[in-house]
């Protein structure tokens, strides 16, 4: 009987938080008339009294989030050295979407690589990642050459808490603006409104550690990316913790720079067969049921292992010890995330 291929364990990181945003206009998502309103998704609240009910709510979308996280971290790749293209360093991240747009905007790209002549969907692949750690760690598509890279980090929507919609605690409404001039003459006032939103928000990413610097599989590995798989893999985490640290995300903050606080935070680091994510704290048990999950799951996967580490100032119940899994209180949501991050490049070291 042929053996069966052995696959290695994956080494991931998941995120859960509950962030307090008070007047934010961070994702506008259309303009009606002199209004620019507010993104808003559905969500659906099943409750005892009134059974299951959709509502809409403010949201931040998961898009926006990503643009912002792939800005910081060509930011901090570039400060350490790590590969990044002119565009990640504006901010434009097209992705070498075909053969025209690698032409126009990736010129020292296709100079160093000839990559429009590549036929190899493995050279393609590694000749991009050798360019640009965002592509790395945020996945592209390549249509001309039929080339895709999963993104190896995941975020959510951003939409206010189950309790916060329950209780009513999430608003939002335009707000009145005017541009003045001195002669107050036809079409050179204006009229505006800027809708904002106040909300408990929940906040969920996830990062694949394992497969960041690594190929596709069947390609085989690159010795290069793999001489920088840490160095990439802590510039990938240490975006994550700027994000949460200074809410760095959104837009219109020059003139909506939101009230905000991080109330709870819980983020796990798991190493085994599957990949493992705390819940959405969406309720306030999130950091008791993720615990009690990441008990359940080591106990079905014997070479399973998950670290938690959790924060919280707003009297969350707290998580207990449970067997086979580390669960750490922290003294401040980035005291967690430093935490996690530090077991997360242990458990990735080679010979773990």
């Amino acid at each position: 009987m042929a053996s069966q291929p052995k696959y290695p364990p994956v080494v991931y990181a998941s995120v859960s938080a509950r962030i307090l945003l008070n007047v934010e206009a961070l994702n506008m998502a259309e303009t009606v008339g002199n209004v620019a309103r507010h993104r808003k998704a559905p969500v659906v609240v099943a409750s005892k009294q009134s059974g299951v009910s959709v509502v809409y709510v403010p949201a931040i979308s998961g898009e926006s989030l990503a643009y912002h996280y792939q800005r910081l971290l060509s930011a901090i790749a570039q400060s350490r050295g790590l590969p990044v293209t002119e565009m990640d360093k504006q901010g434009y991240y097209m992705k070498f979407a075909s053969d025209d747009i690698v032409k126009k905007y990736y010129q020292e790209v296709e100079s160093k690589f000839q990559l429009t002549q590549l036929k190899d969907p493995c050279k393609v692949e590694e000749a991009i990642l050798k360019s640009s750690v965002v592509a790395d760690v945020g996945g592209f598509l390549y249509t001309d050459k039929l080339v895709k890279r999963v993104s190896r980090v995941k975020f959510g929507y951003m939409v206010p808490t189950l309790d916060a919609i329950e209780s009513g605690a999430t608003a939002a409404y335009p707000q009145l603006h005017v541009r003045y001039t001195p002669r107050a003459e036809e079409r050179e006032q204006a009229l505006y409104y800027v809708e904002t939103a106040s909300a408990l928000y929940g906040f969920t990413a996830a990062l694949n550690a394992s497969d960041v610097a690594e190929l596709s599989p069947g390609c085989g590995p690159s010795v290069d990316l793999l001489a920088e798989k840490k160095k990439r893999v802590e510039a990938a985490f240490d975006a994550l913790i700027a994000m949460l640290d200074g809410l760095l995300f959104g837009a219109k903050k020059s003139r909506f720079n939101p009230i905000w606080e991080v109330l709870s935070l819980a983020v796990s680091v798991s190493r085994g067969p599957v990949e493992f994510n705390v819940s959405p704290p969406h309720t306030r048990d999130f950091l008791v049921e993720s615990v009690e999950r990441a008990g359940r799951l080591v106990s079905v996967f014997k070479d399973m292992q998950v670290h938690v580490y959790w924060f919280s100032k707003e009297g969350l119940p707290e998580p207990q010890s449970v067997q086979g899994v580390t669960v750490e209180k922290a003294t401040s949501h980035t005291d967690a995330m430093v935490k996690a991050k530090s077991k997360l490049l242990e458990l990735l070291a080679p010979g773990r």
